[in-house]
């Protein structure tokens, strides 16, 4: 199991899902971020003094399934609603496209391909046509209606890399991670269905609660994760993130494949072509240091 968005992503969820996510900046930054405050009704406790929720039985029993289930998991497919709420702007963005996920059967590498084909906001609804491919080594950025292509080599030579661990890759999908690793970097409880939102008519699931322990890179990035799987394939059909800064992103999947036969025309969407650069604006870089 592993969580990051659909979604870090897929990593914020889908943080890796915002333009640009784990991209180079075109544009400098007006003022250098600040760090994310706690909310202010939130007084956060030494380590030390932290209450420790206990496991119970059914997210022992969960956690244990999901981790199980995922060990012969080599494909899957998805539509994907991806929404994006900003806590001080109250503006909300609503993405759908579809998505592919695939373990290479010798290699192991993990790749997998994002369409987004629409994006609603304040209730106007207009065409997208943005891809974000990662092929095991390099991610993807590719903008068709722009004519922007933007490829990063995310991985160093002679790695590997889970895209969708949460910490790990740029696109968070809870998928794959061993329960002991979750339990070390998080508090897990269960999770309740949300009673508003995107993820509100979410049926015959189980939800996990995550949130992080104080000291880990996780804690810097948001304040609480929700899972929710679908309950015969033990996949992730629903995840909601709170950032450190109150923002939330919500991912809900539907029309689930698990282990389906790729056709060779999913199989191209996973390749990363470079573009013509005579009709597209390209930016290529290299993992720092050269091969």
């Amino acid at each position: 199991m592993a969580v990051k968005l659909i979604f870090t992503m897929l990593i914020g969820l889908f943080q890796g899902c915002q333009p640009g996510a784990a991209m180079p900046q075109t544009q400098p930054a007006a003022t250098a971020p600040q760090p994310p405050q706690a909310p202010p009704d939130v007084a956060p406790a030494p380590p030390g003094d932290a209450p420790k929720p206990e496991l119970s039985d059914k997210v022992n029993r969960l956690l244990e399934q999901l981790e199980k289930n995922a060990k012969d998991l080599n494909a899957f497919t998805a539509k994907v609603m991806y929404e994006k709420e900003d806590a001080m702007l109250g503006r909300k963005e609503l993405r759908t496209g579809d998505l592919i996920y695939r373990v290479d059967p010798q290699s192991k590498e993990k790749s997998f391909a994002i369409f987004f084909d629409f994006t609603i906001v304040n209730g106007r609804k207009r065409p997208e046509n943005k891809r974000y491919v990662f092929n095991g080594r390099w991610l993807a950025e590719i903008d068709d209606k722009e004519k922007q292509f933007i490829k990063r080599e995310i991985v160093p030579p002679g790695k590997q890399l889970d895209p969708l661990k949460l910490g790990e890759g740029p696109f968070p999908l809870p998928i794959g991670q061993p329960k002991a690793e979750v339990l070390a970097r998080f508090d897990v409880t269960a999770a309740e269905l949300p009673q508003q939102g995107l993820l509100k008519d979410l049926q015959n699931v189980d939800g996990l609660l995550l949130v992080p322990k104080p000291g880990t890179q996780e804690a810097k990035d948001f304040i609480k994760v929700e899972l929710f799987y679908d309950r015969e394939l033990l996949l992730p059909v629903g995840i909601h993130l709170v950032d450190g800064n109150g923002d939330q992103k919500s991912i809900k999947m539907t029309d689930m494949r698990r282990n389906p036969t790729l056709t060779e025309a999913e199989l191209a969407k996973l390749n990363i072509q470079d573009p013509d650069p005579r009709e597209w604006r390209i930016d290529i870089r290299p993992w720092p240091g050269g091969q």
